[in-house]
């Protein structure tokens, strides 16, 4: 595939990247090289930082894969509204679903995700080629093979959600890559291929990584039942959904309602499973994709759908969530971060426990369960909401409505929202006043064109065996 040809030459002419002061702090860098640079456990180490670095962020210029995740949900879903102020014209394809499968905002994950798989399909074929001096390096080598399997998992249920024409099991996904090709032209697999695949490496990682291995910002046991529970909620597994994500509460219990705000400060890892960490002088901040600080100037707006969908009063979300900044000037508050010398400067949190309780809601509802459904649902909303009365729900159509909007509202702007619609075939709605700039963008059916991403052009005409999604073929 392209990305993979084109990406594989900065693998090749790079250097490995430099040491971290502390092993579990991902430091920036965007130098890794082929495998026969990897000498010893050390190096394959750095590598390993290098392949996450890459699903992060890899210049100062880019969002990065999960990035770019979070900002093409917003701009594309009933998050986000573009306010009049905004006459920069960032992103207004994306918003005003304008787009074709040349549009950066929504096809850059492709190459993203697949820069990062090549990196870890490079750690993996390394380690076996490295013997191990000691017990102790062993160990070592075996935890690096099961984060940078579960790291490729985790790229592939991504680009899977991104660019799959149907979650269905038959339905065209995204090639599952396993070695790093340097001129490989895949095919797509279907749905069910994939999630195969995903289940086997991490199956395999929870093998390989120890239960001692803790941190928020590597791929820990938590984290790869995390990614786990995510995958089964798309391939409707129900009963690996349920038995993942109880895995990952067990660990990381919920937030409490005085850490939850810290968590968006970055001064708490309460609940948060696993996070990118941003650094401030080599990574763009996440708030200013959606406030322009020099201009004082919001770039997109939390939609008034969303703010109307939480109780502003008793919902400590909100305040998490929606910083009013005057007179019907509403901003993001999730990533301006907690450090006032560098404002709009946080971390990305990728799965949080909050996350692993809906999904388990969820799983749990299409089963039958409606008692331990509805005790999911309410423990969540008991965590977030001061005076929370516990509900109860009487069919499967309600709680399932009710886990929806939760997730509407817990997950806002982490870069879920599309796909949460698309496996439920659910519309796009914007309320008016939120569609004031959207040139009549206010209603994207299941059955519309532009309801799910193109595959990149630069890869159709690089890949004969790539198959565009059928919509964009006219």
């Amino acid at each position: 595939m392209k990305s993979v040809k084109i990406l594989s030459s900065i693998l090749l002419a790079g250097v490995l990247v430099t040491s971290c002061s502390k092993s579990l702090d991902l430091k920036p860098s965007d130098q890794v090289v082929e495998e026969n640079a990897f000498l010893d456990i050390a190096s394959l180490e750095r590598g390993l930082i290098g392949a996450y670095q890459t699903f992060n962020q890899r210049t100062t210029t880019e969002y990065g894969s999960y990035g770019y995740q979070i900002y093409s949900n917003a701009l594309y879903t009933d998050e986000a509204m573009l306010p009049t102020e905004n006459n920069t014209g960032r992103g207004v394809m994306a918003y005003r679903w304008q787009v074709d499968p040349s549009t950066a905002d929504i096809t850059s994950t492709w190459a993203g995700y697949y820069f990062g798989i090549n990196r870890a399909n490079r750690i993996l074929a390394a380690a076996d080629k490295i013997t191990a001096n000691n017990t102790q390096d062993e160990a070592t080598k075996n935890r690096i093979k099961g984060e940078a399997l579960a790291l490729r998992a985790f790229g592939h249920l991504q680009l899977l959600i991104n660019f799959s024409n149907s979650y269905e099991p038959n339905a065209l996904a995204v090639p599952y890559v396993k070695t790093s090709e340097t001129f490989g032209k895949p095919s797509r697999n279907t749905v069910a291929e994939v999630m195969t695949n995903i289940h086997a490496d991490l199956d395999a990682a929870k093998s390989l990584i120890p239960a001692s291995f803790a941190s928020a910002t590597r791929i820990s046991l938590p984290a790869v039942h995390a990614i786990q529970a995510r995958a089964a909620l798309y391939g409707k597994d129900w009963d690996r959904a349920i038995s993942a994500a109880t895995a990952a509460i067990n660990a990381v219990p919920l937030a409490t309602k005085a850490q939850y705000p810290l968590i968006w400060k970055d001064q708490s890892n309460a609940e948060v499973i696993w996070k990118f960490r941003r650094e401030q002088a080599n990574f763009t901040r996440p708030g200013d994709w959606f406030y322009d600080r020099s201009q004082n100037k919001i770039i997109y707006a939390p939609s008034k759908e969303l703010r109307d969908a939480f109780d502003k009063v008793n919902d400590i979300r909100y305040a998490a969530t929606v910083l009013e900044r005057g007179t019907e000037r509403y901003s993001l508050a999730k990533y301006i971060g907690g450090d006032a010398t560098a404002p709009n400067l946080a971390d990305l949190k990728v799965f949080r426990t909050a996350e692993m309780y809906l999904i388990r809601a969820e799983a749990y509802a299409e089963k039958g369960q409606l008692l331990s459904a509805a005790s999911d649902l309410n423990t969540l909303r008991a965590a977030r909401i001061n005076g929370y009365v516990t509900q109860v729900f009487l069919t499967k159509e309600a709680l399932i409505n009710a886990i929806m909007q939760e997730r509407f509202k817990e997950l806002a702007f982490e870069g879920q929202r599309m796909g949460d619609l698309r496996r439920r075939l659910l519309p796009v709605t914007r309320l008016a006043e939120d569609a004031i700039n959207a040139q009549g963008a206010v209603l994207l059916q299941p059955t519309d064109k532009q309801y799910y991403f193109p595959i990149p052009d630069a890869e159709i005409l690089a890949n004969e065996n790539m198959q565009q999604n059928p919509a964009y073929l006219n």
